[in-house]
């Protein structure tokens, strides 16, 4: 470039304008995160703590290579800059959640439909003295016990009788062979000889209370 493009007094540029001319790009750059190093220093430098120069240096320099670089190089340059990402939880972490939270819906599931059917029964008189069967027929089962007191002698017992959670069997020494009812987890039990016919009464209606268990069908 030839000093009649810069007037008649026909000096050299400085080498820093040729470089600037040269590159507009690196120059809006530099201008740039100038201006943001002064606000930053002339803000640190009011509170008596100075930033670390050579840390904006170094992010001057980056734009500048970037700027100034082939397509390739650019691109080398963002990745080497991008920052490093720890990897995402797997999914399998959370398929013992998962498994375990449908265990429970299915089970809930189950207790629902037992109760419902056994409910859908209320004043009928085909389960007097047959108990067990009518717990068992609650779970679409049958013929798993032959009494009420048999079923109890082989589950997991649990004595306060009290608080049965909803769809757990409550059982009574009523007799040689027993009672059994259905507790709906409200103080209440669904049971078969309530006034002699399928209904719902308090867990303490029959005597002589001997515990609940989870049923096992």
């Amino acid at each position: 470039m030839t000093a009649a493009a810069f007037g008649s007094t026909g000096g050299a540029l400085p080498r820093g304008a040729n470089v600037l001319a040269a590159n507009p790009v690196t120059t809006v750059l530099g201008l740039a995160v100038g201006a943001v190093g002064a606000a930053v220093v002339g803000s640190h430098a009011a509170q008596g703590d100075l930033p670390d120069l050579h840390s904006a240096a170094t992010v001057t320099a980056d734009l500048h290579l970037t700027a100034g670089a082939s397509p390739a190089s650019a691109s080398s340059a963002r990745a080497a800059m991008t920052p490093v990402h720890a990897e995402a939880t797997s999914a399998a972490a959370t398929v013992p959640e998962l498994t375990k939270a449908a265990g429970m819906a299915h089970q809930q599931q189950k207790i629902d439909s037992a109760i419902d059917r056994f409910e859908s029964t209320i004043g009928s008189t085909q389960y007097e003295n047959y108990c067990e069967r009518a717990v068992e027929n609650a779970f679409g089962t049958q013929h798993r016990y032959a009494s009420a007191i048999e079923d109890w002698h082989s589950q997991d017992q649990h004595s306060d009788w009290q608080d049965a959670p909803r769809g757990a069997m409550v059982f009574y020494d009523t007799s040689s062979d027993g009672h059994v009812a259905l507790s709906l987890g409200d103080g209440r039990v669904v049971s078969s000889s309530a006034h002699h016919q399928v209904g719902i009464v308090p867990i303490g209606y029959f005597q002589h209370p001997l515990g609940w268990a989870y049923a096992p069908y």
